[in-house]
């Protein structure tokens, strides 16, 4: 109705012909004032990012990453598995895609799967474990993966029947296969696979290559611990690794990379609380609600972290603007809690 009577004011004051550049204008420009296009003007611009490749009909990839070694891709989700004489070894059955995933395998062999190893407990990594359950499969996890597993009673995801604490070690048709445990981070349980001889290995949600960690850090339980965890990783011997997600592995520069933006964003979040003032916020707020003014200052807080990472960071790590503020107000509830800046 609106853009009908500013057309027909248009005809009577200037002509068809300039109503219709005058409601053309209008329509494709937007209104300020609108709140559905509201957003659009405050639309921060991407910074780094790297095209998702075309996966085609199959639904995934498969890049061989050394002999007998290969990598799972659905775009998004990844994972390896390794093809021996004797059989196969799988990782995390991502959820919706292992009915992919054994297609995948029966590409390159017709061997049998023999072992299957749960980097840790998420139903979005191993979701469809119970395609490959049975058989004489054998189900190799952390003991703190094994634990909520009971907890859960999900039949898709069966209990593993080789708990580890630290370290274990998997060898099948020559190649030996390293799970390594570096301690709460990412959930309890999160594991490592380490394959030495190929110098490949498996770190999931923790270091994805070319971006900033997940929201609020993929809800770690531990930061501290998680970063230190990253830190034991890169004393190991590899030239490749699987994070889980994105459509391609990583690097060992890329993973330290992504190390280093942890640093970065925990010195950004002591900058951001010792230059931000309580008093100063509680001055210009207009709440009289104290939990939320409390919030006010924490948002604050985490806002001027984002701004001194931003230079530095937005266009080297995809993620910054989805989750930059969430590891900010990750580090700064750590230094009001765990450790004073």
């Amino acid at each position: 109705m609106e853009k009908k009577i500013i057309f027909l004011l248009g005809i009577r004051f200037f002509g068809i012909s300039r109503a219709l550049i005058i409601i053309m204008t209008w329509v494709f420009s937007g209104c300020a004032t609108s709140p559905e296009n509201s957003h659009v003007d405050n639309f921060e611009p991407d910074g780094y990012y790297e095209p998702l490749p075309s996966i085609g009909k199959k639904g995934y990839l498969i890049k061989q990453l050394a002999s007998e070694v290969y990598f799972f891709s659905t775009g998004v989700y990844n994972n390896l598995f390794i093809v021996t004489s004797e059989g196969v070894v799988i990782t995390d059955p991502i959820k919706g895609k292992g009915k992919l995933l054994k297609k995948a395998i029966r590409e390159i062999t017709s061997q049998p799967v023999r072992f299957m190893i749960y980097s840790h407990s998420h139903i979005d990594h191993i979701g469809d474990a119970h395609l490959f359950a049975g058989d004489g499969v054998q189900i190799v996890a952390q003991v703190e993966t094994g634990k909520a597993l009971k907890r859960y009673r999900d039949k898709n995801r069966p209990l593993p029947h080789i708990n580890f604490g630290t370290n274990y070690s998997l060898s099948i048709g020559g190649i030996t296969i390293e799970l390594m445990y570096m301690g709460e981070g990412h959930g309890k349980g999160n594991s490592i696979v380490y394959i030495p001889s190929r110098k490949i290995m498996m770190y999931v949600d923790t270091v994805t290559p070319k971006s900033v960690p997940f929201k609020n850090f993929a809800y770690t339980v531990d930061i501290f611990s998680q970063m230190k965890g990253i830190e034991k990783v890169l004393k190991l011997d590899f030239n490749t690794y699987i994070a889980g997600h994105l459509h391609r592995p990583g690097s060992k520069e890329e993973m330290k990379e992504v190390l280093e933006y942890y640093y970065a964003s925990k010195k950004a979040s002591i900058e951001a609380i010792k230059k931000v003032s309580f008093l100063d916020v509680r001055s210009k707020s207009k709440t009289k609600d104290v939990e939320r003014l409390f919030g006010e200052y924490l948002d604050a807080v985490a806002e001027e972290c984002y701004r001194i990472l931003k230079p530095n960071w937005k266009q080297r790590l995809m993620g910054f603007e989805a989750f930059t503020k969430g590891h900010c107000d990750i580090w700064i509830a750590y230094h009001r809690t765990q450790k004073a800046p």
